[in-house]
């Protein structure tokens, strides 16, 4: 398998630990201690990197051998696209071929992360949509436990807007909404990777166009007969128009897309969680 097909299955943007942000740590109680460990989970999260080994598989399917694949990132990387992957819209899972990616990621990260210890992925691009996705590892704390957390963002997708924009194929003129629904859709389907490997991999063009076909039942858009016609550009630019019109409120909207905190299809934001007894 070629780096290329490893991109249009889950989009990796590699980085570097650097660009993970520790948001804090948050020691309760004066618990030292768990709060010392949760920060140092959340470092080996950043600075492991770890391979992945998966199968694409579809509707229950047994993998065939061209669909293994191996993804190479740091642990906070599997955790963020493995967020990404989980992602439904209302209600519906949007990769299910990606089961097997999502398995591997939390099982390498239990293999990590040590006892009394709970590690969240959590992926909310749009406020007011119900789209996003969530991986979780390890236990829930036991109610009379001292609980420490550690916060952190990891980088999934392009934070330039114009980028983005050449990327869609879209004018200008965009207000708050329409960019933040095109950052989203930009994550799921990074269309410059798709157009460039797509088209070698049939196990990958099957779980991409399942991809679309899944978003786009979501909002009334026939998305694949779009992608036929005029590819991953034009099926990107035909769901962030519709995405834009599902967030609610119109101008209100737009303004809250500029400052509402969870509004970020960029970042993942991982929460760990260590405990004592």
């Amino acid at each position: 398998m070629t780096g290329s097909l490893l991109d249009v299955c889950l989009a990796l943007l590699l980085v570097s630990g650097a660009a993970v942000t520790i948001v804090g740590v948050d020691p309760p109680g004066g618990s030292h201690s768990a709060s010392v460990r949760a920060g140092g989970v959340a470092e080996t999260l950043a600075a492991t990197t770890e391979p992945v080994e998966y199968a694409l598989t579809r509707d229950g399917s047994s993998p065939s051998p061209e669909a293994d694949r191996v993804a190479h990132a740091t642990l906070a990387e599997h955790l963020a696209h493995a967020a990404v992957r989980s992602a439904t819209f209302d209600g519906e899972p949007l990769s299910p071929a990606l089961d097997g990616y999502r398995r591997a990621v939390r099982s390498a990260v239990a293999d990590a992360i040590g006892p009394r210890t709970a590690v969240r992925a959590v992926w909310r691009p749009l406020p007011g949509v119900d789209l996003g996705g969530e991986v979780r590892v390890g236990p829930t704390p036991p109610p009379t436990a001292t609980v420490s957390a550690a916060r952190f963002t990891v980088p999934v997708g392009s934070s330039d807007p114009a980028e983005r924009r050449t990327a869609n194929g879209s004018n200008g003129d965009t207000t708050p909404s329409t960019t933040a629904a095109e950052a989203t859709i930009e994550v799921l389907f990074p269309s410059e990777r798709i157009a460039a490997a797509a088209r070698d991999d049939s196990p990958a063009v099957d779980a991409v166009v399942e991809r679309y076909r899944r978003a786009g039942e979501a909002v009334g858009v026939d998305t694949v007969a779009v992608l036929e016609r005029g590819g991953p550009t034009a099926a990107n630019r035909e769901l962030a128009a519709a995405v834009a019109d599902r967030v609610e409120g119109g101008q209100s909207l737009d303004e809250q897309c500029g400052q509402e905190p969870g509004a970020t299809p960029g970042r993942v934001v991982v929460v760990v969680r260590t405990w004592s007894p």
